[in-house]
């Protein structure tokens, strides 16, 4: 056996786009050579060019996947972020709204520091007592303020990331893009409307880079933008899964982060049909009915809190994947009554059609992921409604 690097993706270093093309051409050598690969690179370059065109022509277009492209998006509306995230192969390192301020103005910004004051009172009252001091630091109950006040930031809100996609993924999310475009030309949903502006504009900056191929961007399967699918799913529960369920945009943003499952929403409803999330810790308290009304003034910029309908497609053993990432005391609460709710679903899925694997997801139901036998905290938090999923925050 021998192995050795033949190939990298070095920062602060912008390959050129024919290079890309030349690997490409290589890696479809690989397939026919009768001898080694340093006598295929030694080819006349001419050769390796005519087997690059010829793969992109033929669609045999998995060759260009061996090089990836990392760009940084600065001031790039979430809605945006979200798209290209939704799009595998694909990492993405975002600036969170979770932890840091994002740049907001107007009635985003009156709201999200009205509430974030109020949820640092909230969380101090409720949990500021003995037993608690090592979980609810102040620093702590600063960024739980922050995480549920950016309810009211809107799903445009400008973010900044770090986005890393191979040469085929770059042209063929160019090519989704473009179709998309085309496609709603004439749409009457506010929120599509909204977006294609934003999406034109990505693609300009995409045509700047110069590395769009026309060749890879054909798009010859006809495949879409896989963010927003309105088709009704049928639920199924076994050792692949499908489930559609309501969730705000916030949490939707948090789930699809988990690149092992395939996640799609609805088209987003008009502003004045839009429903909104409200957070465990004021719920049945005096703030529960200003929340709502404070989100109805916010609902033209399409707050975080609008409830979405989503759907999730995976397998048995990616979902207990998601389960012990989310199953935790500093997850979202939302994010984590998600997965519980789910969790929950999926194991009476199982037990209607009696599945050999049915006892094991029940193990998962019987608290946060340091209960498991197979997980081990590294930072155990001492917050027993935590540990026992009784928390409000």
């Amino acid at each position: 056996m021998n192995v050795k690097v033949i190939g990298t993706s070095m920062p602060n270093h912008k390959t050129e786009k024919k290079e890309f093309d030349i690997f490409g051409g290589h890696a479809a050598g690989i397939c026919y050579m009768k001898g080694t690969f340093d006598e295929l690179r030694a080819e006349p370059i001419e050769k390796t060019t005519k087997r690059s065109v010829g793969c992109k022509k033929m669609g045999h277009h998995s060759v260009f996947d061996h090089l990836t492209i990392s760009m940084y998006l600065e001031d790039v509306p979430r809605v945006v972020e979200v798209m290209l995230d939704n799009e595998r192969w694909m990492t993405s390192s975002v600036k969170s709204g979770r932890y840091t301020v994002h740049s907001v103005a107007g009635i985003e910004k009156e709201l999200y520091e009205k509430w974030l004051e109020i949820f640092k009172s909230q969380i101090k009252e409720t949990y500021n007592k003995p037993g608690h001091e090592k979980f609810f630091t102040e620093t702590r109950i600063e960024k739980l303020a922050m995480e549920n006040a950016r309810y009211f930031t809107s799903s445009f809100t400008l973010v900044s990331f770090m986005h890393t996609m191979t040469y085929r993924q770059f042209n063929y999310v160019y090519g989704f893009i473009s179709d998309f475009i085309k496609t709603h030309e004439k749409t009457k949903n506010t929120f599509i409307k909204k977006t294609i502006p934003y999406f034109i504009e990505l693609l300009k900056q995409f045509d700047q880079t110069g590395y769009v191929d026309t060749d890879l961007v054909g798009n010859q399967k006809g495949r879409v933008l896989s963010l927003f699918n309105p088709r009704k799913v049928q639920e199924y529960f076994g050792d692949v899964y499908v489930a559609s369920y309501p969730v705000s945009y916030a949490t939707f943003l948090h789930l699809n982060r988990h690149r092992t499952l395939k996640y799609s929403i609805d088209y987003i409803p008009e502003p004045k049909d839009l429903q909104f999330y409200t957070p465990e810790l004021i719920v049945g308290t005096k703030y529960e009915a200003q929340w709502q009304k404070d989100m109805k003034r916010a609902r033209d910029v399409f707050p975080q809190a609008m409830m979405v309908t989503a759907t999730e497609i995976g397998n048995f053993d990616d979902f207990l994947l998601k389960v012990i990432e989310r199953k935790c005391s500093v997850v979202l609460l939302e994010t984590m009554h998600n997965t519980n709710n789910l969790l929950n679903r999926y194991v009476k899925g199982l037990e209607k059609t009696k599945h050999p694997r049915t006892e094991e997801l029940k193990s998962y139901t019987r608290g946060s992921r340091c209960t498991f036998k197979s997980y081990k905290c590294e930072f155990p938090c001492g917050f027993k409604e935590g540990v026992n999923e009784t928390r409000k925050i």
